[in-house]
């Protein structure tokens, strides 16, 4: 970041050398448009994202402000260049016009050789916090329109296609923004989306998402998307106990105990049909995850699962999920 704040440095001084050497406002022209492709290469998240973006009022608004902007920097530094140069008794200077333009426009591939803003903020860097609060914004716009194709997908979508397509979506580094966008669009209780559910819970508790914590409370994330439904749940519960049990220092990434207590204390919904055994087993379930969460975070061994008799337990849940 030092390197492209004194690459940066490069692009003011081509019209303050402009200034100095006696140039007049014909060079605000050039300079401006140097200027506002800097901003549009090092700075991306300022401008539309996509061509339909671009077609609205308000991006033109927003880029004529930019652009005006730049008009008024590049002024001013033309002016303090020309104060300078009349209070050093400078006079005009005769130098080619190309060479302050070279050296303002030498700025833009050089910082961006240096910086890669999307990049940047894949691993969280910003060049300042402007840029953080307009790429966080950008970044949510973004998430919410991804996730469109899926809340799409009708409840009978086949579950390599759901699969597919939520392994396609969620295959970015925001992945973490796109699964909080549809946690909060499935959040709505008169939304069904039984295969997406089901297609997110899959994708949320494979092996290769909770080890490397690709996204942060993952799997507290997954319990809210399938709490509600018992189907999922049934999904759930096996994949995360054989995940804490495997990965037990992403505990923190886990539903806290009072949620999957409250879960299964929770009244079954109405017209829910899942037999009363199946019900118990759940709640029995939901309950022994939540044992295996506390003894995780005490860093002791889970306690022992309550003994069964015929094959309530593990076996139903697990038939065609596990």
């Amino acid at each position: 970041m030092r390197l492209v704040k004194g690459a940066t440095a490069l692009l003011y001084i081509g019209p303050l050398i402009a200034g100095l050497c006696g140039f007049g406002w014909t060079m605000l022209a050039p300079f401006t448009a140097i200027f506002v492709v800097w901003l549009m290469v090092l700075r991306p998240e300022q401008w539309p994202a996509s061509p339909e973006e671009w077609l609205t009022g308000k991006a033109w608004l927003a880029a004529l402000a930019q652009v005006l902007s730049q008009v008024v920097l590049v002024a001013v530094l033309v002016a303090i260049g020309r104060g300078l140069g009349g209070l050093a008794d400078i006079g005009t200077v005769s130098v080619n016009p190309v060479l302050p333009l070279s050296i303002s426009f030498v700025a833009i591939p050089l910082c961006r050789m240096l910086w890669d803003s999307h990049e940047a903020a894949s691993l969280g860097y910003y060049l300042d916090e402007e840029a953080e609060s307009a790429h966080s914004e950008s970044a949510a716009g973004d998430a919410v329109r991804a996730i469109i194709p899926l809340l799409n997908l009708p409840d009978t979508a086949p579950d390599d296609e759901v699969a597919r397509l939520v392994g396609e979506t969620l295959a970015v580094v925001t992945a973490d923004l796109r699964l909080d966008a549809l946690r909060a669009a499935l959040a709505a209780p008169h939304r069904s989306h039984a295969a997406l559910r089901r297609g997110l819970v899959l994708w949320a508790t494979e092996p290769e998402i909770v080890a490397p914590a690709l996204v942060p409370e993952g799997m507290a994330k997954a319990f809210e998307i399938a709490n509600g439904n018992p189907d999922i749940l049934r999904l759930y519960i096996p994949r995360a106990v054989a995940l804490l049990a495997a990965f037990p220092n992403r505990v923190e990434d886990f539903p806290h105990p009072d949620d999957l207590r409250k879960a299964a204390d929770a009244e079954p919904a109405p017209g829910d049909d899942l037999p009363a055994h199946l019900q118990a087993d759940l709640r029995e379930g939901l309950l022994a995850l939540a044992r295996s969460i506390e003894a995780a975070r005490a860093g002791t061994a889970p306690p022992a699962p309550r003994p069964v008799t015929e094959p309530v337990r593990s076996a139903r849940i697990s038939a065609g999920h596990a």
